[in-house]
């Protein structure tokens, strides 16, 4: 569900400096298996890999 997100979710918020790291906090959210799912991962550039922080159920009342 995570990589889903990541390839074919879109960026529910803008990406947001971190403050305490140099890098950047992305939330994408995509609708996997029945549930809306949002994916915050930390990007540092130029590194090419990611970290994931969460994953959550983002519940649509």
């Amino acid at each position: 569900m995570v990589l889903e997100v990541l390839r074919l979710g879109s960026f529910a918020l803008p990406p947001e400096p971190d403050m305490k790291h140099p890098g950047l906090l992305c939330r994408m959210q995509r609708f996997v298996a029945g549930m809306q799912v949002a994916v915050v991962v930390y990007v540092e550039y130029p590194a090419t890999a990611l970290v994931v922080v969460t994953v959550i159920d983002v519940k649509k009342d």
